[in-house]
């Protein structure tokens, strides 16, 4: 139940900063040699790992021989998301300050630093015309985050939103 609250909390706040979002310096379209929109049937090396319920289910996997490293920071795990079987974003995690300012060091490196609301919360997006994302830091649980997904799933994923909330409008009074 907390990891749906914050992947709720952390759309809610993806949401609201992308009309502030930067653009890209070198702007992705998937990950790792992955596409957005590719089938996860044409896939071999991938692991289902678990769904998150948002948009009625977004299947997350791991890739097998996966290099968990990027630039100098050692990743916790990369988990890619798949929305009606079709690659839509890619969560990137680390765990500790030294692996995190690696990660970011390395993001800044290649897609530019990104829009920043508040200078002390090291939260950033980026906006481009096929692609969102989103850079985090927790002090608390010292884990960082990085979200790359794709803008026009996640359209489709709104829209899919919207419809189900027309018909419990309609149906659930």
């Amino acid at each position: 139940m907390k990891k749906i609250l914050l992947i709720g909390l952390a759309g809610i706040l993806l949401l609201s900063n992308f009309c502030f979002a930067k653009g890209f310096q070198n702007e992705p379209d998937g990950f790792r040699g992955i596409k957005w929109g590719t089938d996860i049937s044409t896939l071999k090396d991938m692991e289902y790992f678990w769904t998150d319920p948002s948009y009625g289910g977004i299947k997350i996997y791991i890739r097998k021989s996966e290099d968990l490293h990027i630039g100098e920071a050692k990743l916790k795990r990369i988990g890619y998301g798949f929305w009606r079987g079709k690659f839509c974003d890619v969560w990137v995690i680390t765990k500790s300050s030294v692996n995190w300012v690696g990660l970011r060091d390395a993001v800044f490196e290649k897609f530019g630093r990104g829009y920043q609301d508040n200078e002390f919360i090291e939260y950033y997006v980026w906006g481009g015309k096929i692609t969102l994302m989103s850079l985090e830091y927790n002090e608390v649980s010292k884990e960082g985050k990085l979200h790359i997904l794709s803008k026009e799933i996640y359209k489709q994923q709104k829209a899919y939103q919207k419809q189900k909330a027309k018909e419990g409008a309609e149906t659930g009074f």
